[in-house]
């Protein structure tokens, strides 16, 4: 026992040293959209929701509701750490670690050595490929599924065993925790199909065979109920043709302008909007199987590939789209699955663990084959539960190493490996470092991989933050060539090129973003700012008309469609959006009111000006437009009184 908790002890300090800088991180990629911008997460008594039964029988608005273990950990995190992300963090390293700890404890529910164990474990931890997945909150699904995955996993093994046990509870306890990683992350669902090849490369003795069937029946039931509350809720990640109709987030919005007018330009993220895109980046890989299974068949060995040497990594990683047979290496990657599948079945009398570890990584990789496309085709936060695989597979053959040429062999491979684990663990310490914050995730070092477009367009973004707008404009128009129909990279280069003030290709840009997404109303929200500022009113107030059709509660566009009718004088009309703008406000936008404000005082009406300014610093005290406002007003008011007295 005392050796199994100093090797418990040493998997724990290690991984906890080398993801401590990640509590200096902040809130990276989508954690801006799943954690800062979903207000649901945000009120942690919104917990019991998740736990009532209802939850689950009905369908529901709610972002990344088909993952309520997910939004629940959110929720306890905020309960427990308030808004700072290093308490969040700090759940994903704590949640890695004690993954690590069950790759050790299934090696030693395997029967195996506790130096494999030790060995797999440390691997597990360490590997640089689990860094997007420990890094950014958002991505902890795949820990939460690989949490319940494994302890599943270990009960089954464990039921086996000479003591006996209900065989009721072992299959409702080992049900529950394969019900709730389904609930955590899809990717849970090998669970079953593992368990088998548990069986077939360490067989159980015959008579607890009864065991098992029970527990693959209630894996079954199980995996009936989740589909049942998953299928209504799959449009969340559906891809499709461009005939369906999905909820997507519009990474790069146009927020709010700075002063009540409506004339200043200004990128930013929509956090929490969602509105119908027509196509995906990835279109081609949906409405062509024959082209999706090429491209698969080459990102599946290159998941072997990073496993093998974890590098590069980046972010918003994206397939190379192989179109032939004769492209993109498409045979040797076939080449090498094949290798991988036929390892896994011929030799798992000789090398049962390498074997089953190579088994384990083709199984682990069914949910993300794009079977079922999905809208993310390839991500490194994907290899999660596969690296298991590849952590025993390569303790396996340190195992076989040392055996070999005994003593010798036993010292060889004790320091092959620990130069293994020093290498992973220094250079995830490194990768930890560039997800610090968007800056240093999409401007820290040269790209080597493939990106999506979405990469494109952050460093876009920061580009034109920082004033190199040339710089920026390129990576618009390169984002555009990737993907052609992303309203977003077309409205980011006309904003870009408006600034530089190339006025005639920048209305052409906006123009195509409209082309290609009409029925998003952010983009007409952009378009209307954009012409607003080069004088074009009534076409703006137009398009803000049009964005409201599409989105009668958009609030930001009721509010700059109102400060066009308040400067053209048409204040009837704007008193009118204002009262609406009013109405829809959220709690804390002090905007609405303040807006309301202006075109009151404007009007002469200075104590219903004085109710709006005070509202709108009900929402937020340091609102300094309006303290100036109210400290104006009440200063006018105070003389006007002064002034009637006898």
């Amino acid at each position: 026992m005392r050796r199994h908790l100093l090797a418990i002890a040493l998997i724990i300090g290690a991984v906890f040293a080398a993801y401590a800088n990640v509590l200096r991180n902040g809130f990276v990629s989508d954690d801006h959209v799943c954690i800062e911008g979903n207000p649901f997460v945000q009120v942690p008594a919104n917990l019991k929701i998740l736990l009532d039964p209802r939850y689950y029988l009905g369908t529901h608005e709610v972002l990344v509701g088909s993952r309520p273990v997910f939004l629940a950990s959110l929720m306890v995190d905020r309960a427990l750490w308030g808004n700072g992300p290093a308490g969040y963090h700090s759940t994903s390293v704590l949640l890695h670690a004690a993954n690590s700890v069950w790759v050790y404890a299934l090696t030693a529910a395997l029967g195996l050595p506790l130096p494999v164990g030790l060995c797999a474990g440390l691997i597990f931890g360490l590997h640089p490929v689990q860094t997007e997945a420990v890094d950014v909150v958002s991505f902890r699904p795949d820990l939460l599924a690989a949490f319940f995955f494994f302890s599943a996993l270990w009960l089954c093994l464990k039921a086996r065993g000479r003591r006996p046990v209900p065989v009721l509870l072992l299959a409702a306890a080992a049900a529950g925790l394969f019900g709730l990683g389904l609930l955590s992350k899809e990717m849970a669902a090998t669970l079953p199909a593992i368990v088998l090849a548990a069986e077939l490369y360490f067989p159980a003795p015959e008579g607890r065979r009864l065991r098992l069937a029970a527990i693959l029946c209630a894996f079954f039931l199980v995996a009936c109920a989740f589909g049942g509350f998953w299928a209504a809720r799959f449009r969340y990640s559906e891809t499709g043709d461009s005939s369906s109709l999905r909820r997507a987030v519009d990474r790069v919005a146009v927020v709010m302008p700075t002063s009540p007018g409506a004339g200043t330009l200004k990128l930013g993220v929509e956090k929490g909007r969602f509105f119908p895109q027509s196509t995906s980046e990835w279109s081609v890989l949906y409405e062509q199987p024959y082209v999706r299974t090429l491209t698969m068949i080459r990102a599946l060995a290159g998941y072997f590939r990073l496993l093998a040497l974890p590098e590069p990594l980046v972010s918003d990683r994206a397939p190379v789209i192989v179109r032939g047979w004769g492209e993109g290496g498409v045979w040797l990657a076939l080449a090498v699955l094949l290798l991988a599948g036929l390892y896994a079945g011929l030799f798992r009398r000789r090398h049962p663990l390498a074997a089953f570890g190579a088994a384990w990584c083709l199984t682990t990789l069914i949910p993300v084959a794009n079977l079922i496309p999905l809208r993310n085709p390839v991500a490194e936060r994907y290899l999660y539960i596969v690296t298991a695989g590849a952590a025993w597979a390569a303790a396996a053959a340190l195992a076989a190493l040392a055996r070999r040429w005994e003593v010798r062999g036993a010292r060889a491979a004790a320091l092959a490996g620990a130069l293994i684990v020093g290498a992973c663990g220094f250079r995830t310490h490194a990768r930890n470092a560039d997800w610090r914050d968007e800056r240093s995730l999409y401007l820290g070092g040269p790209v080597k991989a493939p990106q999506s477009s979405v990469a494109r367009l952050s460093r876009a973004g920061i580009l034109r933050a920082d004033g190199r707008l040339a710089e920026a404009a390129r990576e618009y128009e390169l984002a555009a060539l990737a993907y052609p129909d992303s309203a977003v990279a077309w409205q980011g280069l006309g904003v870009t090129r408006a600034t530089m003030g190339d006025i005639p290709r920048a209305t052409a840009c906006f123009d195509r973003s409209l082309a290609v997404s009409p029925r998003n109303p952010i983009t007409r929200f952009g378009y209307a700012l954009f012409l607003a500022r080069i004088g074009k009113k009534e076409r703006a107030a137009e398009m803000y008309r049009e964005a409201l059709r599409l989105e009668p509660q958009y609030v930001e566009a009721w509010v700059n469609l109102c400060a066009l009718y308040r400067d053209a004088g048409r204040h009837r009309e704007a008193r009118s959006c204002y009262e609406k703008a009013v109405a829809l406000a959220v709690p804390n936008d002090p905007v609405p009111f303040y807006s309301f404000a202006t075109l009151l005082e404007k009007t002469g009406d200075a104590r219903g000006a004085v109710l709006q300014y005070r509202a709108a610093l009900e929402r937020d005290a340091s609102f300094a437009p309006a303290q100036r406002g109210l400290k104006r007003l009440s200063v006018r008011l105070g003389r006007k009184r002064e002034a009637g007295r006898p």
